[in-house]
């Protein structure tokens, strides 16, 4: 299989899947045993893995030497006596149902085949759904327990009730309860990881958890649907879905079953919920509709919400919707949703009502006039739901809506669905139409500003958008502003700083003082600022536009707010703030379908690893954004992905790798990127080049310098420095100082000592460089700073200094994950000492001997030496007195 195509579909769906996530049950319960307790019992819903847990605990015991005994509830022979019971006590089960007439013989003759099974070991008996045991072998059980013969592991079904024979055990002191939780995320993704063989994309995880719920039978069963249906692939390595989730047909029938039951009022009400959920409680205008809905909330079928100011009703589960969407006639769905349309309609409607009644009307196919569904596609991505805002964007087009404004809202969202090139021909309909039309210069302008924007996502697509806007300034005189702020992006992704800032502060002093049109210019202004290395402004400006675009009334979106300010903090390298910022707004992208978000979220996640040092992890990062970019785009996106990937790869030690990551970036990317100029550098490092790496970096800096990309001119003289060569140090140093004579920020000055401490071999100075990488989270740029402090303190006879620093090297650098940068090669070997050679060693340094060491610690002096031997091994050193030094 070549690089970039998909994989064969995953085999082995099918079989047992690994238990994940469960360790903390699993420990309870065997302490729970291992102490008094007599019952444990494990609740939760259908499917959450409450027999898996049980069986995993009864493995646990029969290593211990218990001896289990199992069964199991069945509500078809729950009427029989001893149904359960009989077949795991007794060797002939007939005579045991015949003395069920007689309680004191019942339970002689079953507490003697307790002792004939146990063989004289301690006995649990494992009870799976316990609430649908038979009542003879539930009593029997209860006195079985009671009197010490043996011990009961039981699940219970959600919203069933405990036998009331066994109430008096579970209620007492020593029972233990299990509730057992659904998946989270990160263990929705651990477990698909290793059920498919390799990494499943983060965003993917995220939508198969919200899907499932974190119920395990759930997510398996649309793990095999989406399988089944090719919508699950692999490329490169990763797994993506690349359609819905569908479950399979057993996960549909599985929940059909639960729905059987219902009564006529239950199903109508099912049904309305499964087509138009959430309704408000007053929308159920059937009769019997409360009486159905309190049923339901019974049953755990649906919930009920009411944070807000009508109560909200919604199923529990989503596959329950799908499930019972696909055993609903056509024609009846058609009139469900028509006659709660009509409910809705007939009040007087908010705009969200409007809104949910041209979804249910586009649905039952007699879609409202254009002019409706073009508002509804407006109201949608007010409300953030992408997909559903495009298709009623889509149906306003095809319903006549041939005005520009409408081809541009349909523009916009089939862009942030990440589908450029069915947005670039909306967005020329709208322009051709505003032409037409004789449009205001402000619509011609926001069309303009889109349609680059798009092109932007290009790899190489920004000069074009640039093109395009300095086309648009000569037509367009009036709309500066706009088309200076769309400049001023596109010149920040070709690192022109400079003159970005200017488009910015030329449209500000046309811009009005409003909040929004202040906030629009932070947004704008803190990207250049963070170029130009002026963090403390451009942070400042990035969480004032966040502010605004928080409140209930701003119009920007959020989330794009906190992308600019995340992108600022990674250049002030306030990391665990940038950390913090990217996640939430990538789980809110994944949410609302905003693919062009999430990309860059993605990116942003592996960036901010990157400069922690956590390699590994950067890498999975920048692997999600390339297989995103590939699928849903923007393709510019999966370009620097591949240079990272690259520079990762380099930064392991792993040529081979980097360079196949670096053959695939296109040509022509390189000439207005300045991370394919690192890739190549490091490429050339392993290649036994550093000049040529030099070279590379310092004609990129001569480049970017000029224009005012000072972070990135500072972050690749850094890189030189890492490079482990002095005269390269002493040449990034000059440059550096250059730079900070124009700004006063801490992230150049930071890199400015590191190449001034490596340049001069100066162990102190890179001692404290070191500490300072470290206390701001980059523990590869503090492992490299302590190696090299090693080294220069070994070199000027200071032993002692030497161990340290090269120890504190290794403990940082085993947490990056893989790295192996040449400034690591001098702490390369050296181990992590253990806490106790640690102590042995602290106490040797003070000059205590072997036998007072032992005394002390209560160990022999052949271990204390043997532990010192150990040390100095991993430390490099000849004996005591290098410890001492």
């Amino acid at each position: 299989m070549g690089p970039g195509e998909p994989a064969e579909a995953p085999r082995g769906l099918d079989e047992a899947w690994p238990l994940v996530g469960r360790d903390a049950v699993l420990d309870r319960a065997a302490a729970a045993f291992g102490g008094q307790s007599r019952t444990v019992l494990a609740y939760g819903p259908s499917g959450i893995g409450k027999s898996r847990v049980m069986h995993a605990v009864t493995e646990r015991l029969a290593d211990d030497g218990w001896r289990v005994l199992s069964a199991s509830g069945n509500t078809a022979l729950s009427a029989v006596p001893l149904g359960a019971l009989a077949p795991v006590l007794a060797a002939d089960p007939v005579a045991m149902v015949t003395a069920t007439g007689d309680p004191v013989a019942l339970y002689a003759a079953a507490a003697a085949a307790v002792r004939a099974v146990s063989g004289g070991r301690r006995t649990i008996l494992a009870v799976d759904d316990v609430s649908a045991v038979d009542s003879v072998s539930v009593g029997l059980i209860a006195q079985l327990v009671e009197t010490g013969m043996l011990r009961l592991l039981a699940t219970v079904r959600e919203s069933d009730p405990v036998p009331d024979a066994l109430l008096s055990l579970v209620s007492a002191g020593d029972s233990v309860r299990l509730d057992i939780a659904p998946l989270d995320v990160e263990e929705v993704g651990e477990l698909l990881s290793r059920v498919l063989g390799g990494p499943i994309a983060h965003r993917d995880a995220v939508e198969l958890h919200a899907v499932s719920h974190g119920n395990p039978l759930f997510l398996r069963e649309l793990a095999i649907g989406a399988a089944e249906a090719g919508s699950l692939v692999s490329a490169d390595g990763l797994w993506q879905l690349v359609g819905e989730p569908v479950g399979t047909p057993a996960l549909r029938d599985l929940i059909r079953a639960r729905l059987r039951v219902l009564g006529d009022d239950e199903r109508d009400t099912v049904e309305r919920l499964a087509l138009c959920e959430p309704l408000a409680f007053d929308e159920f205008a059937r009769p019997g509709a409360p009486e159905a809905l309190a049923k339901l909330e019974m049953r755990g079928l649906i919930t009920v919400d009411e944070t807000g100011a009508r109560m909200q009703v919604g199923l529990a589960h989503p596959h329950y919707a799908s499930a019972v969407r696909d055993s609903i006639p056509r024609i009846r769905a058609v009139s469900l949703l028509l006659e709660q349309a009509d409910v809705v309609a007939s009040r007087q409607m908010t705009p969200g009502d409007e809104l949910r009644v041209a979804i249910w009307r586009l649905d039952a196919g007699r879609p409202s006039d254009a002019g409706i569904l073009a508002r509804s596609a407006a109201l949608a991505r007010m409300a953030h739901d992408r997909r559903t805002a495009e298709r009623l964007a889509a149906a306003a087009v095809a319903a006549g809506a041939d005005d520009a404004a409408s081809h541009l809202l349909h523009g916009e969202l089939l862009w942030s669905l990440g589908r450029a090139e069915e947005a670039l021909a909306a967005l020329a309909r709208a322009d051709e139409r505003a032409r037409a039309d004789g449009a205001p210069e402000e619509l011609l302008a926001a069309i303009g500003a889109a349609r680059a924007e798009v092109f932007g996502g290009d790899p190489l697509g920004s000069a074009r958008g640039l093109e395009l806007l300095e086309s648009l300034e000569d037509a367009l005189p009036g709309q500066s502003a706009t088309i200076a702020l769309s400049k001023a992006v596109l010149l920040v992704n070709l690192e022109y700083a400079h003159d970005a800032l200017a488009h910015v502060e030329s449209a500000a002093a046309v811009a009005g003082d409003s909040g929004f049109e202040q906030a629009v210019l932070d947004l704008s202004r803190a990207m250049p600022l963070a170029a130009l290395a002026r963090s403390d402004e451009a942070v400042a400006a990035a969480q004032h536009a966040v502010g605004f675009a928080t409140r209930d009334d701003a119009v920007i979106p959020p989330r794009r707010a906190e992308l600019v300010l995340a992108n600022v903090l990674i250049a002030a390298d306030r990391l665990e703030d940038a950390r913090s910022t990217v996640i939430e707004s990538l789980h809110d992208a994944i949410r609302h379908d905003d693919e062009l978000t999430a990309r860059l979220d993605e990116f942003l996640m592996g960036r901010v690893f990157w400069q922690l040092g956590r390699l590994d992890t950067a890498a999975r990062w920048f692997r999600d954004t390339h297989g995103g970019a590939e699928l849903h785009g923007p393709k510019s996106l999966r370009e620097l992905a591949l240079c990272f990937l690259a520079i990762v790869a380099a930064e392991q030690g792993d040529l081979d790798r980097a360079r196949r990551h670096r053959a695939r970036v296109i040509d022509g990317f390189d000439a207005d990127s300045s991370v394919t100029a690192l890739a190549d550098a490091w490429i050339a490092v392993l290649e036994g080049r550093p000049d040529a790496a030099a070279a590379t970096l310092l004609a990129r800096v001569d480049v970017i310098e000029p224009r005012g990309a000072v972070s990135v001119a500072a972050g690749l003289l850094h890189h030189l420095v890492r490079f482990g060569a002095r005269t390269h140090a002493r040449t990034a140093a000059g440059r550096l100082a250059r730079l900070a004579e124009a700004t006063r920020s801490p992230a150049v000055r930071r890199r400015l000592a590191h190449a001034r401490a490596e340049a001069d071999g100066d162990a102190s100075a890179l001692r404290a460089v070191g500490a300072e990488w470290e206390s701001i989270g980059h523990l590869l740029y503090a492992a490299e700073a302590f190696a090299s402090a090693g080294q220069a303190a070994r070199a000027d006879g200071r032993g002692r200094e030497a161990t340290a620093d090269l120890q504190r090297a290794a403990t940082l650098a085993a947490a990056c994950e893989g790295a192996r940068t040449p400034l690591l090669r001098f702490s390369q070997g050296a181990e992590a000492l253990t806490p106790r050679e640690r102590e042995i060693a602290s106490l040797a340094a003070q000059g205590l001997s072997s036998n007072e060491i032992a005394a002390r610690l209560f160990l022999s002096p052949r271990t204390v030496n043997n532990h010192l031997q150990s040390t100095y091994a991993k430390l490099g050193i000849r004996g005591r007195h290098e410890l001492r030094a």
